[in-house]
C-alpha cells in the first residue's frame, strides 16, 4: 500500500469516475485503475464498482476511504511539521467557510500567510452543518462558522469576531435604529432557509413577534445585494458592510431591540496531535486584521460592492 493508492481512492469517492480521478491526480487512467486494483487485492475487498461511464465505491470502499482520508491528512501534517522544523512552514490548508463569513476571510488568514509564505489556503464556500461533516471526514482542515447558535459537534472552537445584524434598504430611513419588531409586514430578500443565516434572522424576527414574507430567497450575496437595489430590502451582517461599504444608494441601519450577535469563529478536529498548519493559523489570528470591522451606526456611503 502506498500514499497515491489512497489518494486514488480518495478522488474516485469523489469523482466517481476514473477518467476525472486521474486528471485530478495528475496521472492516467491507465495507472489509476491498475493502483485501486492492486489496493483491493492487498486488502482483499472490492472497493469500487466499475460501470461503463462511473465508478462507485463499495461497502466496503466507503467504510474504508474514511481512513484513507485521516492517513493522507497526517502524511500531510508529518510533512508539514518536518518542514517548520527545518525552518520553513509549507502545505495547503484547506477551509471550509460560511458564506457570510466569506468577505472577512482574507483579513482573518492575512497573518497566517504573511508569516508563512511557503502556505497555500484552499477555500470552500460551505453551509454550517456541512463543514462540521467535511471536518469530521477529513475533507477540510478547518472551518470558518458559527460558534454558538446551533451544536457544532465534537470539536475544538476558537473565536474569531462577533457578528451582529443590519438593516439594508434602498428607501430612507428615519432615525439610527430600526427594532426588529418594525419588520413585521415587510417584503424582504434573504438568504435561503438551508443557511443558518437566516434561521438566525428567523429566530429573531419570530421573537420579536414580527411576520415578513421573503420574496426572494437566494444563496448568493452579490445576488441579495443586487435585490436590495431593485427595492427589496434585506438583514446582512455588519462585516459585509464593514468590508465592502454600504453600496451607492443604500442605507445601513443596525437592528436592535432586542440587540443579537452571534460569535464567528474557527472550528477544527478534536486531536492529541495539532495539525501544524492548522496551529499555525490560530496563532496569527492575533496578528490579521479585524474581520471587517464594525460597521454600527453606519447609514450611507458612496461606497459600492
Amino acid at each position: 500500500m502506498n500514499i497515491r493508492q489512497l489518494e486514488y481512492l480518495d478522488a474516485l469517492a469523489r469523482e466517481r469516475s476514473f477518467r476525472r480521478a486521474a486528471a485530478e491526480c495528475n496521472a492516467s487512467q491507465p495507472a489509476v485503475s491498475v493502483a485501486i486494483a492492486k489496493l483491493e487485492g492487498e486488502l482483499g475487498v472490492e472497493l469500487v464498482h466499475r460501470h461503463r461511464r462511473e465508478a462507485v465505491l463499495t461497502a466496503p470502499g466507503e467504510a474504508l476511504v474514511g481512513w484513507a482520508r485521516e492517513a493522507l491528512s497526517a502524511v500531510r501534517s508529518l510533512t508539514a511539521e518536518a518542514g517548520r522544523l527545518a525552518g520553513t512552514l509549507n502545505g495547503r490548508l484547506r477551509l471550509g467557510v460560511i458564506p457570510t463569513a466569506l468577505p472577512g476571510v482574507a483579513g482573518i488568514t492575512k497573518g497566517l500567510l504573511a508569516a508563512h509564505p511557503g502556505v497555500r489556503l484552499e477555500v470552500r464556500s460551505l453551509p454550517s452543518d456541512a463543514i462540521v461533516a467535511e471536518l469530521l471526514s477529513f475533507r477540510i482542515d478547518a472551518g470558518l462558522t458559527y460558534l454558538d447558535n446551533e451544536p457544532i459537534g465534537a470539536v475544538t472552537a476558537i473565536p474569531a469576531y462577533v457578528e451582529r445584524y443590519l438593516y439594508l434598504t434602498a428607501e430612507r430611513v428615519s432615525g439610527e435604529r430600526i427594532d426588529w419588531a418594525d419588520l413585521d409586514g415587510g417584503r424582504l430578500c434573504l438568504l435561503t432557509p438551508d443557511m443558518q443565516n437566516r434561521r438566525i434572522v428567523d429566530g429573531a424576527l419570530e421573537g420579536s413577534g414580527a411576520t415578513v414574507a421573503a420574496v426572494v430567497e437566494t444563496d448568493s450575496i452579490s445576488a441579495l445585494i443586487s435585490y436590495v437595489r431593485a427595492g427589496w430590502p434585506s438583514i446582512v451582517s455588519d462585516t459585509w458592510v464593514g468590508l465592502y461599504g454600504v453600496p451607492d444608494g443604500m442605507s445601513a441601519v443596525p437592528l436592535g431591540a432586542p440587540a443579537i450577535s452571534h460569535s464567528v469563529g474557527f472550528v477544527t478536529r478534536e486531536t492529541d496531535v495539532p495539525q501544524p498548519l492548522v496551529k499555525a493559523l490560530v496563532e496569527s489570528l492575533g496578528s490579521g486584521e479585524e474581520a471587517g470591522g464594525r460597521a454600527a451606526g453606519v447609514r450611507s456611503s458612496p461606497s459600492s460592492l
